[in-house]
């Protein structure tokens, strides 16, 4: 199917401490900061003019996911499939699209009521990518991923699988919960569904570099700040290898090197028990 997203192209969070995301996301994980007035700030991560905006709120969760297609003709295909299945989506204002700074927005819900924007023809910025760590980030596949507590997970599953188009590509089995984790191109996962929603939304994002050097660098930079919520680790299923920083507000951030890559001709799913195969043991506690 050609209508359905490609690529989780940005993504949105509320804190109630700007600064310390400010500190978080420059000089510790090496994103490119910029100021949008004085409540919000955007991190870039590759050549597109942003990756991930942080705006000051009474919250620290999740405001919105930007789903990226490729064109008109996809994202229209997509939305007559979303309101044919009873989901309110509507082109966004002219205000809106622009503060996305994308060629064409349009904008709906989840069936928990996370703010969902699908979009295509992200700006390209004329100034390069200056990581002020020297980090190279791998967003060809996205900006990474997200984790969500859900309060209904067969819902949820339709909407993001029947509906958008994600596939499952995995689950990890724990004593209380399995995780579903889902894919929309060769990351092994763009999102990951958690069950057992209470008042929060967001568990953790993840940004991807490309050396495992890059991981161990942060990690040391995120332990001497005191913002390390794991050691370093290899998770089981995606292969990833990457360390948690805690953010403002108590979700996490990923930050991780070789996650591994979905082949759709060969893949084959598969049940886990664990999450890492090693490491990843908690330094500080998370929400």
């Amino acid at each position: 199917m050609t209508n359905k997203v490609r690529a989780l192209g940005y993504l949105g969070l509320t804190t109630d401490d700007l600064q310390g995301w400010r500190e978080l996301a420059g000089p510790l994980l090496g994103g490119q900061v910029a100021e949008r007035g004085e409540d919000a700030i955007d991190v870039r991560l590759d050549r597109r003019d942003w990756r991930v905006r942080i705006t000051e709120s009474g919250t620290n969760d999740l405001q919105f996911a930007g789903w990226e297609l490729a064109d008109d003709r996809e994202l229209d295909a997509l939305v007559s499939d979303l309101v044919a299945a009873g989901h309110d989506f509507v082109d966004a204002s002219e205000a809106h699209r622009s503060d996305r700074a994308v060629q064409r927005l349009v904008v709906g819900s989840d069936p928990d009521g996370n703010a969902v924007e699908l979009f295509h023809s992200a700006a390209v910025s004329g100034s390069p990518f200056v990581s002020p760590r020297g980090a190279s980030f791998e967003t060809s596949p996205g900006v990474g991923h997200m984790v969500l507590f859900v309060s209904d997970l067969d819902r949820m599953l339709e909407f993001y699988c029947g509906l958008l188009g994600l596939k499952v590509t995995d689950v990890i089995h724990l004593s209380k919960e399995t995780i579903y984790f889902l894919r929309c191109n060769e990351r092994h996962h763009s999102l990951a569904l958690v069950p057992g929603r209470e008042n929060f939304t967001l568990q953790h994002i993840m940004l991807e570099v490309d050396s495992v050097d890059a991981v161990g660098a942060a990690f040391e930079r995120c332990d001497v700040a005191e913002v390390a919520q794991t050691n370093l680790g290899r998770h089981s299923n995606d292969e990833m290898f990457s360390f948690y920083a805690l953010a403002p507000g108590g979700y996490t951030v990923e930050y991780g090197a070789g996650g591994r890559l979905i082949n759709e001709h060969e893949h084959r799913g598969a049940s886990y028990t664990t999450t890492s195969w090693w490491g990843h043991r908690d330094l500080k506690p998370s929400r």
